[in-house]
């Protein structure tokens, strides 16, 4: 499981470590008193001799202090700076010691600056592991130069000093323990869903930023999974909220079951869950999420008698980083499309995020046409800046395209055709004022008359393209009505390019079924009824019926 501490903690972690080195630097030049003390006693009256020693201490210990900083700003990515800086520390205060009279000194109580140090910082095991270090030279010293024939006062006297140190090491490592573990609790309350148990919204969107910037840092790949309950909003009206949230609680306990330990489960909201999935490439994650959908099915839950399929299901999408992708919302944009379609097109099934650019140029490996495309993605962006509807809208109706043109059996040159001009059948809207395509209410005559543009100035800009001549019509037709009464031509009928008619039901589809501010959002089925109606005026009757199908059995 990712650890929570490291992530939300990492700017107090750190003060917390340059306060701790600070004791122990202040601690090692402590040291170098009772050193100084040693020269000056054994060389006095020695000026040069003085001066000598005392330059030499403390050369030492710059170089000494040098050190201690260069395996501060390392120890942390590897243990053996962590123990390096141990070794020096105990090194040092016992030369410290030993100088001021071993056995006979009365400096030896110094080891517990770094008993307290190290145990605040680093815990029990720790801070017993010196204290039984400082115990043993001190002892060491005790038996080896003290008077041994008769009572060794000095060992006798110290055995006060090595309870104190064991016993300063288990009292602040307790207290320290339950400290981090009233801090843990803390975080848990403010990150763990209160219903499920797993992190929150608000963590999901925290901790995926971090991961995202690391798997960008260290060239990794980064996957996330969302997960949506199917018909879930049937099952609460049918057996109220209460049940409804105890099935949210055991659907999170078999997610948990089945996750990694490096894994992170999040609740999203409502119904929807999200796994974020580190150090996981697309077809691991495809398989990751198959294996969710696959428990979720065989969940055995109260109720499932009164439900239509018996099953509880669930509708999935994935994504997965890239080199190009810029920030952490790509991540959860794209996995959101790819719930979407999985959501909407057929239930109970994982659908993977895959981007028209990256789709079209799959199928188009010319890297003239490539540099020609660049242009016209970047003006997508720009429209994605001033309208998301239309660039979401586009991502669509290029997958309704693609379906169609499976299921019809369209050549490899016309289908290419189409998912280019579904692409780019709505780059003239460039050139519409932002008020006109964010406006609440429903168009005036002037911003209409504005609107009725677009698939004119769409076609001027494909044109421009060398080898896409034949993109041109299907984008300049597409709101062209099978009755004549379209624009801006007024074509009518067969006089109508025939990619234009699939793209003008699959334009039509999307507009009915998605949420538009003038517009009552349809259903699948209220959208199917109505190009049912709308057959022979505004669609050509035959691929209205064709398309119908193709989605139905996707």
């Amino acid at each position: 499981m990712w650890n929570v501490l490291p992530i939300l903690n990492s700017k107090k972690r750190e003060q917390i470590r340059i306060m701790f080195f600070t004791v122990k630097i202040l601690a090692l030049f402590f040291c170098a008193i009772p050193i100084l003390e040693y020269y000056n006693a054994r060389y006095q009256g020695y000026d040069i001799y003085n001066i000598y020693y005392i330059g030499m201490t403390f050369m030492i210990f710059s170089i000494i202090m040098l050190l201690l900083m260069f395996i501060f700003t390392r120890k942390q990515q590897r243990q053996f700076y962590y123990i390096l800086e141990i070794v020096i520390f105990v090194a040092v205060f016992v030369f410290s010691i030993y100088v001021s009279g071993a056995n006979r000194s009365e400096n030896k109580y110094i080891f517990i600056f770094l008993i307290i140090s190290y145990t605040i910082e680093y815990g029990m095991k720790t801070g017993l592991i010196i204290s039984g270090v400082a115990t043993g030279v001190i002892a060491a010293m005790d038996l080896i130069y003290g008077d041994n024939t008769s009572v060794n006062l000095q060992f006798e006297n110290d055995l006060a000093l090595f309870a104190m140190f064991f016993l300063v090491a288990w009292t602040i490592g307790h207290y320290a323990k339950l400290e981090e573990n009233h801090i843990k609790e803390l975080v848990d309350f403010a990150n763990i869903d209160g219903l499920t148990g797993t992190y929150n919204h608000r963590y999901f969107y925290e901790v995926l930023e971090k991961m995202f910037e690391e798997s960008k840092e260290k060239t990794t790949p980064l996957s996330l999974v969302m997960l949506d309950l199917d018909n879930f909003k049937t099952y609460n009206d049918v057996y109220g909220h209460a049940q409804g949230d105890a099935i949210l609680k055991e659907v999170a306990g078999i997610l948990k079951g089945v996750i990694r330990k490096k894994d992170l489960l999040c609740r999203y909201g409502g119904d929807e869950f999200c796994v974020i999935l580190p150090d996981t490439d697309k077809d691991e994650a495809i398989r990751i999420a198959d294996q969710f959908r696959e428990v979720i099915c065989g969940y055995e839950y109260h109720g499932k008698e009164n439900m239509n399929n018996m099953m509880m299901t669930a509708s999935i999408g994935v994504s997965t980083s890239s080199i190009e992708m810029e920030r952490h919302v790509n991540l959860i944009e794209n996995a959101d499309m790819a719930l979407y379609r999985a959501k909407f097109l057929r239930r109970n099934k994982v659908e993977v995020y895959s981007s028209i650019f990256d789709h079209i140029m799959e199928k188009e490996p010319n890297e003239n046409l490539l540099e020609e495309i660049k242009p016209l993605k970047t003006l997508m962006t720009v429209i994605n800046s001033r309208d998301t509807y239309t660039f979401n809208h586009v991502e669509r109706v290029f997958h309704y395209c693609r379906i169609a043109a499976e299921y019809m059996g369209l050549s490899p040159e016309d289908k290419r055709t189409l998912l280019f001009g579904a692409y780019l059948h709505d780059l003239g809207k460039i050139n519409i004022s932002k008020e006109t395509l964010i406006t609440s209410s429903r168009l005036t005559k002037e911003q209409w008359e504005e609107l009725k543009k677009h698939p004119q100035d769409s076609a001027d800009i494909v044109s421009q393209i060398k080898g896409f001549e034949r993109i041109v019509p299907v984008v300049q037709q597409h709101h062209e009505k099978y009755d004549g009464s379209g624009y801006p031509l007024g074509l009518q009928g067969e006089e109508i390019d025939y990619l234009a008619r699939i793209l003008t039901i699959a334009d039509s589809f999307d507009a009915m079924t998605n949420q538009r501010p003038y517009q009552k959002t349809k259903s699948f089925q209220e959208a199917f009824e109505e190009i049912e109606r709308c057959k022979g005026t505004h669609f050509d009757p035959i691929l209205a019926d064709k398309f119908m199908e193709a989605l139905k059995e996707f």
